[in-house]
């Protein structure tokens, strides 16, 4: 499993180097993505035009490609999910336009006051009316993102399309003019740089290079030589968090990959190291039972099997999610995915978790009540699940995938009357048993 660390960058005296290669990366990067992606020219006829023009080196030219392959395809994979949302929704307006007509033909038949009736009807057409436009629209937005994807078209907005839409809304969005604007529209289009790694390199890596200090050489672009020299190196970069792993991959002559990032929120430079962490050996045995874990918008719920597939054990973790900020969001799940890994670890049994797919629900969520729609929209499935899976590969605990289909009403049946579990703890009673397949 590829694990990512943070050091900030604690030597200001580098910044106007790392500013100016970020600047000369995103010109390079933005004009490779017209020639190559939109123009189809050849990668090879690039790569030599853009190392004598943006003077750049060949490695660093593979890592600015690896960069933009990863951003197109992160943007064709969201075409499709696209596709798929907008399929959906369309099937979601249908239903509620439906409905809206089969009220308005059971009010005509309904024996209500004259005002009182055509006020309902007035209020349905009124709906109806507003579940048709919303369809037609629907449709022309899956026309779209179908001619693309068919076409082979890909979209990028470097620079984010939030900032892009906030130079039509300047006060609004704390800008000053449109100069400020400008100003951090062209920031944000030039705030990080990618450093390739290769196992063949030394220290893992070409362009930046750990030394045994634990300051960076850092490959500056021929481009840039004549302002800041061949190499420069960045000193005193300490990660708080994985430096061990990180001295374990080099010691095992991997590839390290750096990233160079600006956040402009804290006027500060960090860069993140990407190594391959070898997953921890199994600790746990489904011959021992399982903890089936069941996620919901406020709570997870926590059910322990013993071998014989009887409960053993239950627990709730609150998620007190709303109104907070993502950092906050985050650490909230962090901790219930620590406290949850940690139990299987000292039982030794793996955790068992639905296979849930959000898409549909969330297609659906303009047909639903507010506080329905509220609940859902701040639902982290996924970003707990990442947290419980990386924390239970480092402590080599298994994670399993079941079907979810009539878990809760198993759950229900068998075990919450019998055993007086709640139907939350019922149902992760009834994953734990359910039999698995490795996640």
């Amino acid at each position: 499993m590829q694990a990512t660390y943070q050091a900030k960058i604690p030597d200001k005296g580098i910044y106007p180097l790392l500013d100016a290669m970020a600047a000369l990366y995103g010109r390079a990067e933005r004009a490779f993505f017209v020639d190559h992606h939109v123009r189809g020219r050849a990668l090879s006829e690039c790569k030599r035009e853009y190392i004598r023009n943006f003077g750049l080196t060949a490695r660093q030219f593979n890592a600015l490609r690896a960069n933009l392959d990863g951003k197109v395809e992160a943007a064709r994979e969201g075409q499709k999910n696209r596709i798929a949302h907008l399929q959906d929704a369309i099937a979601a307006a249908k239903k509620a336009a439906r409905k809206a007509e089969r009220d308005l033909a059971k009010l005509r038949n309904k024996k209500v006051r004259a005002a009182q009736a055509a006020e309902q009807r007035h209020r349905l057409r009124f709906t109806l009316h507003q579940k048709r436009r919303r369809l037609h629209a629907l449709q022309r937005r899956l026309a779209a993102a179908q001619a693309d994807h068919e076409a082979g078209r890909v979209r990028l907005c470097f620079g984010g399309k939030k900032l892009f839409c906030a130079q039509f809304h300047l006060k609004a969005n704390g800008f000053a003019d449109l100069a400020a604007w400008k100003g951090a529209w062209r920031r944000r289009r030039s705030s990080q740089f990618l450093c390739l790694g290769s196992k063949d390199e030394s220290g893992g890596n070409q362009t930046c290079t750990r030394l045994p200090d634990g300051s960076l050489r850092l490959r500056v672009p021929p481009g840039l030589e004549a302002a800041f020299g061949r190499h420069v190196l960045v000193k005193n970069v300490k990660f708080a968090y994985g430096q061990a792993e990180i001295d374990a991959a080099l010691r095992r002559g991997e590839a390290v990959t750096y990233r160079f990032l600006r956040r402009d929120d804290q006027e500060a430079w960090y860069v993140h190291a990407s190594v391959e962490r070898p997953d921890a050996k199994l600790t746990t045995d489904r011959r021992l039972g399982a903890l089936g874990v069941d996620f919901n918008p406020a709570h997870v719920d926590v059910g322990e099997t013993d071998r014989f597939g009887n409960p053993a054990g239950e627990r709730s973790f609150p998620l007190d999610l709303a109104k907070k900020t993502q950092g906050k969001a985050t650490a909230i799940l962090a901790e219930a995915a620590a406290d949850i890994v940690d139990w299987a670890r000292l039982s030794g049994k793996p955790l068992v978790v639905e296979e849930l797919d959000f898409r549909k629900k969330k297609a659906a969520l303009r047909e639903k009540s507010p506080r329905y729609a509220r609940m859902l929209s701040s639902f982290a499935y996924r970003k707990f699940f990442q947290l419980l899976f990386s924390r239970a590969a480092r402590y080599g605990v298994e994670v399993m995938g079941v079907n979810p289909a009539f878990t809760s009403v198993i759950g229900e049946v068998k075990f919450a009357s019998g055993y007086g579990l709640s139907s939350h703890c019922a149902a992760a009673v009834a994953i734990a048993s359910s039999p698995a397949l490795p996640a």
